[in-house]
């Protein structure tokens, strides 16, 4: 088997079905699924922004040792020729799962405001048909800490393995580091079934070589912060939001160079504006 990300995950199966586990009555089993309607303004995924109308089919739970949450976007939804990427790869996919160590052991590993401890993995792939397209692994600690005010994040720290990453030098390699966190806090009530959250997450990734030739030490960078900042009404059904992006660098592509007679833009803010339908 080829693929490293494929590797990863039967091991990881083979090892949770033959491990003692904590008593199943412990964890309070979970799922959900929301299919999104998202226009993107000034978005940044790549050394150029971009708008564009996508559907985004996002899913996550708890199944004893299992903490999940995932999303496949569908770019250029609407097949419109107005929208950026018209034409282009319109598959995107995150997996996040978390293992709980505190499951796998049989023990309580909380602390303070440590409330529990995971192996976490965030696995993206999107397809290529012309070349490279996107394969990378992040794989470290996880945790969920009570953080004031915030309440429940779930904090993790990250490894980085390349295979595939649109042909650049590191492919096939170990490469940098992530720092994530992650929020859900509901902060006003209108009724018994419909809320106001704001709800986000910041991922931080640095220490990275991509700079092994001169296009690289030209065009790209060693770290990349981006930060979604969520406000969103729920209810029982459905939901509506807005949300503010920040990056710095996105993808590792310096902003304000040009690049084929265009000017590279990574820093800076889009905006996010999305109904769902939950199921």
């Amino acid at each position: 088997m080829k693929s490293l990300i494929l590797k990863i995950f039967f091991l990881f199966v083979v090892l949770v079905v033959n491990i003692s586990a904590k008593n199943i009555d412990s964890i309070t089993n979970s799922h959900w699924e929301t299919l999104h309607l998202y226009h993107g303004e000034n978005q940044k995924a790549g050394p150029f922004a971009f708008d564009d109308n996508y559907v985004e089919f996002e899913f996550g739970g708890r199944y004893e040792w299992l903490d999940l949450y995932g999303y496949i976007d569908f770019i250029d939804a609407l097949n419109s020729s107005t929208s950026d990427k018209h034409g282009q790869n319109n598959f995107f996919v995150d997996i996040e799962p978390r293992i709980s160590i505190d499951y796998l052991t049989n023990t309580d590993l909380s602390y303070g405001a440590l409330q529990e401890l995971f192996i976490a993995f965030d696995i993206y792939y999107a397809d290529e048909p012309n070349g490279n397209g996107l394969k990378i692994v992040w794989m470290g600690l996880g945790s969920d800490i009570d953080i004031p005010w915030l309440g429940k994040s779930g904090v993790n720290f990250y490894t980085r393995y390349v295979e595939e990453n649109y042909g650049a030098s590191n492919e096939n390699s170990f490469d940098g580091y992530v720092a994530h966190i992650n929020w859900f806090k509901p902060i006003y009530n209108f009724t018994d079934s419909r809320f106001l959250s704001f709800q986000g997450y910041l991922d931080y990734e640095f220490g990275s070589d991509l700079d092994n030739n001169s296009f690289e030490r030209q065009y790209r960078t060693s770290d990349s912060l981006q930060s979604y900042l969520g406000l969103w009404v729920h209810d029982k059904k459905w939901t509506a939001g807005y949300g503010l992006k920040v990056y710095k660098d996105m993808t590792q592509w310096k902003d304000g160079e040009v690049l084929n007679n265009k000017e590279t833009k990574t820093s800076g803010y889009a905006h996010y504006f999305n109904v769902g339908y939950k199921f």
